[in-house]
């Protein structure tokens, strides 16, 4: 029996682990994307907020390595009793009223500093007021709250001392993009056909690549998934038609 060339052996195994990479990163997104404030400093650009596990609130800005420039406010009706600054250079700016209260910062970043945080320490409130700039200009599109896309809805905007448990305790299925995507499956039948078949192709190549092409009957088995695929998107199609 002759032996397949490696040239051959390597292309399928490289295009294997091209296919499970891509599936693993479309189920880690839709997991876990939403479950914290995870980002790269350099490569995100935004605002990142969450809370760590002794309560202490973080805002962090990055930037793609582009001068930009963050200005805001942060407020709260309590007290912020601990500050601490990390990346601030000479030129920025910050300050915390007498009462406590409240906290201004302006920074630049650049292609050499491209990330600055402030993490606070608030006690005897009931919300965090947040009014954050970029260039001059709101963006709540880059502003992430608690995990990546979750945007607020305004530009000055509050949250409510429990907000970041509720995230927490929050079922994926119903946090930001993944309720977006999931709503979006659930009210428009052409992306939902589309997405359906999109995710059967690459599940059927990953079958064909690993499973099935040493069958006898591989043209058999390959045609079969296939008509199972087609299959489903006209149960799919008919489901949603008539609900």
């Amino acid at each position: 029996m002759q032996e397949k060339p490696l040239k051959t052996k390597y292309s399928r195994a490289v295009l294997t682990a091209v296919l499970f990479a891509v599936f693993a990163i479309i189920f880690t997104f839709a997991l876990s994307g939403c479950s914290g404030s995870f980002f790269v400093p350099g490569a995100s650009y935004g605002y990142f907020i969450w809370e760590d596990k002794n309560s202490d609130i973080h805002i962090a800005w990055s930037a793609d390595k582009k001068d930009t420039t963050f200005e805001g406010s942060i407020e709260t009706d309590g007290i912020i009793y601990g500050y601490e600054l990390i990346g601030f250079e000479e030129s920025d700016r910050f300050s915390i009223d007498d009462a406590k209260s409240r906290i201004d910062f302006y920074a630049g970043l650049s292609a050499q500093d491209f990330s600055d945080k402030i993490i606070i320490s608030v006690k005897e409130h009931s919300y965090v007021e947040f009014d954050l700039k970029i260039n001059g200009a709101y963006d709540l599109s880059r502003i992430n709250v608690g995990g990546f896309l979750v945007n607020p809805g305004k530009e000055v905007f509050r949250l409510q001392k429990d907000y970041f448990d509720e995230v927490k305790s929050m079922p994926f299925y119903k946090r930001h993009p993944v309720s977006g995507f999931l709503s979006k499956l659930a009210g428009d039948t052409g992306f939902t056909l589309f997405y359906l078949f999109l995710a059967g192709v690459v599940i059927i190549e990953i079958i064909r690549i690993t499973l099935l092409r040493r069958k006898r009957k591989y043209n058999w088995y390959l045609f079969l998934c296939y008509g199972i695929l087609a299959a489903l998107e006209v149960v799919v199609f008919i489901v949603l038609r008539n609900r």
